[in-house]
């Protein structure tokens, strides 16, 4: 859609990314809160069990989020881009209040699941979302920093639990007052490309004036559109889509495997108190800010396939000096390769959700980010599990090293199989 493409930033593009911002900051509290949750429930005896059941505690909410991908990306492609996230915000927001009441270790895994379920959803709508209402001159950047806004629930969150005491009932509670954002993004417009796949043809000109002030006539793509479903995503793009399963993958495996652990990374490496563990945390989070900002610069000079590849090696490369000062107990070094860690992988996730929407049409991009979101759910699912597991038979930094690794095969892969979308248009 040119009036689209050629645009020049306006009020409304800060609006939606405040709005979209807010609710992406909610996403990473809700996400981000197993990790600071986890080396709490110790002092509770029903919600005692080993570091595999933790882990697989950490790993709820990713497995929930694996469906939810899947479910509210279709949904996005069938019912629109607005009511998919609004209901998947509805169902994390509640999810999370609830959580907070959780009377047993176990009913707080399914309840996790249920938040997932919702923070699944809302992350590759929102994405696809944004995007299709950007000018192709910022696109990448823009995507950057609404991905720059886990960052900042990463930061809140880590605050919250220092603020509360490590209270983890109120750290829950806390993710649930996203549902105030509603009224906001109920009076968004729905997209103007997903209204002319549907034929809703006056809808998206009426759209496109109110926001870019000009009139259009627009016209329904002359191919006719079908339901996308994910067998069209292999038949059509298999390359892409097995790029993206690889990539997603990777780089989910080594965040949710480092940080939902980091806490106790930190603690088990450094000999400290959980609640100093904390702190430390919340400087790792700091340097997650900067790593999407210097992403989001990059991925407009030297593309977006350059960027993520290098920031997925290096972020693994921070994870194999972690392994190889692990030993050391040197809390200077240790923190060093925990920031660069997280600076990098940061970097990368704002790099990747700008490449992803990029890659596919308007009639499939809600299903192709939604599978994309699924893979990622998988290697954030299996991660928390698998280096819970890891840490009870050899310790931390091994654990670590695995992550590490997984980072370079994903950077490998985009290096390999990916392609350049830098300045080409939405179709």
């Amino acid at each position: 859609m040119e009036v689209i493409e050629n645009s020049r930033l306006k009020g409304f593009h800060y609006g939606l990314l405040a709005v979209l911002g807010v609710i992406w900051t909610f996403i990473a509290v809700n996400t981000i809160a197993a990790s600071l949750v986890i080396p709490l429930l110790k002092k509770e005896p029903a919600f005692q069990g080993s570091l595999t059941k933790l882990g697989s505690l950490g790993s709820a909410a990713l497995f929930g989020m694996l469906f939810g991908a899947w479910l509210f990306g279709i949904l996005a492609d069938h019912v629109g881009r607005k009511k998919a996230l609004t209901l998947a915000v509805i169902t994390f927001s509640l999810g999370s209040i609830v959580s907070s009441f959780a009377g047993s270790l176990n009913q707080l895994i399914i309840l996790r699941f249920i938040v997932g379920l919702g923070l699944g959803g809302s992350l590759p709508v929102a994405s696809s979302y944004f995007a299709e209402f950007m000018p192709k001159s910022v696109r990448g950047a823009m995507i950057s920093i609404l991905e720059s806004f886990w960052a900042i629930g990463t930061i809140i969150i880590g605050v919250v639990a220092l603020l509360v005491r490590a209270d983890w009932r109120s750290i829950l509670l806390f993710g649930g007052a996203i549902i105030l954002i509603l009224p906001l993004l109920m009076a968004l417009p729905e997209s103007p490309r997903f209204l002319l796949v549907k034929g809703r043809i006056s809808e998206a000109e009426r759209t496109v004036g109110r926001i870019f002030g000009v009139d259009v006539k627009l016209q329904k793509p002359g191919e006719e559109q079908k339901r996308a479903s994910i067998g069209d995503l292999w038949r059509k793009y298999s390359r892409r889509t097995l790029m993206l399963t690889i990539a997603w993958f990777s780089i989910a495996f080594a965040y949710y495997g480092f940080f939902i652990w980091l806490p106790r990374f930190l603690s088990t490496t450094l000999g400290i108190t959980v609640f100093r563990s904390f702190q430390y945390f919340l400087i790792t989070a700091i340097a997650q800010l900067p790593g999407y900002w210097s992403a989001a610069y990059l991925i407009e000079r030297i593309g977006r396939k350059r960027t993520l590849s290098s920031y997925l090696f290096l972020s693994g490369i921070g994870g194999i000096v972690f392994y190889l000062v692990a030993s050391s107990a040197n809390e200077a070094t240790i923190l060093a390769s925990a920031i660069t860690f997280s600076f990098f992988n940061l970097g990368a996730w704002g790099a990747i959700y700008a490449y992803t929407p990029e890659l596919y049409p308007t009639s499939m991009r809600g299903t192709g980010t939604g599978w994309a979101g699924a893979m990622a759910r998988i290697g954030g699912g299996i991660a928390p599990i698998l280096a819970g597991g890891i840490m009870t038979v050899s310790g931390a930094a091994p654990a670590v090293l695995v992550i590490a690794g997984i980072s370079i095969l994903g950077a490998l892969d985009v290096l390999v199989l990916g392609e350049e979308t830098m300045g080409r248009e939405l179709t």
